[in-house]
Formats: C-alpha cells, structure tokens, sequence
C-alpha cells in the first residue's frame, strides 16, 4: 500500500486539519486512462494508485506511457502545467520510419500544424531506451524502418510530440515521457509510483500554520468600528 507524501511530514498528525501539499511520481502504463474514474470499466489510475484527492498535473494519452505527476494542490497542477513556469517535458519516441538530418531539423526549427507553429526544444536519435517491453507490442510493419528519439517540448497541446513526427513523416509506434522540470522516471516500473519533493521554484500558497503547543495563532482582532452620528429621535419638523 502506498504512503502519502507532504512537505512537512505525514498528513494524518493529531491537531492538524489542514491537507499538506503532496506530489507522486507515477510511471503510467500502457492502455491506462489519466483519471480515476471511467463509466466504460476501462483501466484508470485507480487501480495502480491509492492516494485520494490527487489529480494529475499534465496528462497522458491512453496509449501513451510514463511519468505523470499527480498532486492534491491545485496551485501546483497550474504551476507544472502552465508555459510561463518553463517546465521542459522529454520523451523517448519509437518512430516507424528513421529521421533523416533534415527532417531533424524541421523538428528543432518548427512545423506549422493545424492549431498554429510548433516545435520541439531538442530532438535527436538515442539508442533504445532500458525499458521492459510494451504490452501489447507495437506493430512494426516489414516496410518499417523504426528508429528512437529524445525529444523535449515546453508545452503540453493535445498529442503535440504525435503530430509533430507526423508532419516530418514518421508515425509514432511507442511514446513515453521519462522527464517532467526535474523529476524522472528513474527506477519506477509500470504501475508503481514513488512520493516527491517539492519542486525549486514553486512557492506554495501561503496557509495559517500551528504555534508553539501544535495552536493556531488566534485571528486578528477588527478594529472598532467608530460609531457614526445617532439618528434624533425628534420627528422632522414639516
């Protein structure tokens, strides 16, 4: 059973109501959804992680793999998501056909797809990467020549990294992110997931912490109201 990540210790201490900030790395199979419900009964997180109230900071595709972060502050998921936090994204692609130089650079130097320009920040061959082995396997066609790719995107547009190796003509067989900012995938394997620290550069939203005793500090008292000029309890005079 996994355990609950907080900046400041376990969530569950006697005299403290308020949910700490939390953040897991997660190593998302294949074939799983990036939510924890689904009415069609398809795999979701659930079934690989038992941490309630947390939500995934970015997602995956269902047929995509690797590290997702999950975490119970909304104001981290913004952080981590948002372009101007500058978060670098890498992935290992498997492509149906090789790359040529040239279609490299198009890669690095930008596309213009159907919702505007993009383009990846590095993209280069890599050998494969020490992973097991997808479940169920990718098709490889005879006609293929699949090669691997490290690539990095600092943004998160819907399948982005699939439609840019589309538009330089290689097709994408097998897609995992290793890399989110500073957290890797490291030794995760498929379905397991590991507590996190918080990252550099992200302040947490400010709350009101226990004094001296495990206390609250008492509210600010208002100051008094001054009193405003009494009403006469003369009748006007018509």
């Amino acid at each position: 059973m996994g355990a609950r990540f907080t900046a400041d210790g376990p969530k569950d201490r006697p005299g403290h109501s308020t949910p700490l900030l939390s953040l897991l790395r997660v190593h998302k199979p294949y074939g799983v959804l990036c939510q924890f419900t689904d009415p069609e009964g398809r795999p979701t997180l659930s079934d690989y992680v038992d941490v309630p109230n947390v939500y995934a900071a970015g997602r995956l595709d269902r047929d995509s793999e690797g590290l997702l972060l999950l975490t119970n502050s909304g104001a981290l998921q913004h952080w981590l998501a948002h372009p101007r936090s500058g978060v670098e994204k890498s992935y290992w692609v498997l492509l149906d056909q090789t790359p040529s130089d040239d279609a490299l650079k198009r890669l690095r130097d930008g596309v213009v797809l159907r919702d505007g320009p993009a383009r990846a920040l590095r993209a280069e061959r890599c050998a494969p990467p020490p992973l097991p082995e997808r479940n169920p396997p990718p098709r490889i066609k005879s006609s293929s020549a699949p090669c691997w790719l490290s690539v990095t995107l600092d943004e998160g547009r819907n399948r982005l990294l699939r439609r840019l190796c589309a538009a330089i003509g290689a097709p994408v067989l097998r897609l995992i992110r290793y890399r989110i900012g500073p957290f890797e995938l490291d030794d995760l394997t498929p379905g397991t997931w590991a507590l996190a620290p918080l990252p550099p550069g992200f302040t947490p939203p400010s709350t009101s912490r226990p004094g001296p005793g495990g206390r609250r500090p008492p509210p600010r008292s208002k100051p008094p109201r001054r009193p405003g000029p009494r009403a006469s309890k003369t009748p006007p005079q018509t």
